[in-house]
């Protein structure tokens, strides 16, 4: 199946250490790297593998796929990049000219979510009708089961899960954790919350960003991803993510866990 086809080509390609002409044939981003000098320095590589607006783009059982984008934002040896914070920054602008979808999921190169209802949990936060409005994120920290009690390690997260997010709670509410996270996409442009932000999502039209090519949306693309386009704006300072990572937001927060799931709140 596609799965197994996939660890396949992953693990030939890392015993060989370079990815087969085959595979670099089939997608233009590979090309592109042979034009740059290191992983450091290099233009922004953008590529749309998936268009989730083409109709046949499907699975293998007849199942609509998503939009699916590979992104190498620009590096420069004289340019900062922020590492963490300044890779979703890019991530922010660029999803915003393709989807601009109203939830953002973060979740790190190595971790996956082992509760198929993830989603559906962080969207209740979202949508309740009384104070979905109030909620900046909804984040699951990262832990481990089956650990033995006198872990040597510290993979268990005591100190994380059982002192310092409960204590935080007192003082601002937790911060983000960098992984595992449902950010609603305005929490992260500045949004100031309010009574009237109150959104009518049973009547909202969702309509697709644009209808733009897809070689025309990935040549777009590639400004948003440049390393000079933060410079002298608010991005990082008043928008977005920083250093260390947080949330901009206004107000005194607090925390809901409910079974290791963290809302910030953004509290009146």
């Amino acid at each position: 199946n596609c799965t197994k086809d996939m660890k396949t080509r992953i693990e030939r390609t890392t015993k060989e250490g370079r990815v087969s002409e085959e595979i670099r044939k089939q997608h233009k981003g590979f090309q592109e790297w042979d034009l740059v000098p290191s992983k450091r320095d290099h233009h922004p590589i953008i590529q749309i593998l998936i268009d989730g607006r083409d109709p046949n783009a499907v699975d293998y059982e007849g199942q609509r796929l998503p939009t699916l984008v590979y992104l190498a934002r620009e590096k420069r040896p004289q340019y900062h990049h922020n590492f963490k914070a300044g890779a979703m920054n890019a991530l922010i602008r660029v999803s915003s000219r393709i989807s601009n979808g109203d939830m953002i999921l973060n979740v790190d190169c190595d971790m996956y979510s082992n509760n198929s209802n993830s989603i559906r949990e962080a969207l209740c936060f979202f949508l309740d009708e009384e104070r979905g409005r109030e909620i900046a994120f909804v984040q699951f920290p990262q832990t481990f089961e089956n650990l033995t009690k006198n872990d040597v390690y510290s993979c268990s997260g005591r100190v994380l899960m059982q002192v310092e997010l409960p204590g935080i709670d007192g003082n601002g509410g937790p911060c983000y954790i960098g992984t595992g996270c449902f950010h609603r996409r305005v929490s992260l442009t500045g949004k100031t919350y309010s009574d009237a932000a109150k959104e009518d999502w049973k009547n909202k039209n969702v309509k697709t960003k644009t209808q733009e090519s897809v070689d025309v949306l990935e040549e777009a693309c590639k400004a948003l991803a440049s390393c000079t386009y933060e410079q002298n704006t608010s991005w990082g300072k008043e928008v977005s993510l920083s250093l260390p990572l947080s949330i901009h937001i206004f107000g005194r927060c607090s925390y809901i866990h409910i079974t290791y799931i963290y809302v910030l709140l953004i509290c009146r």
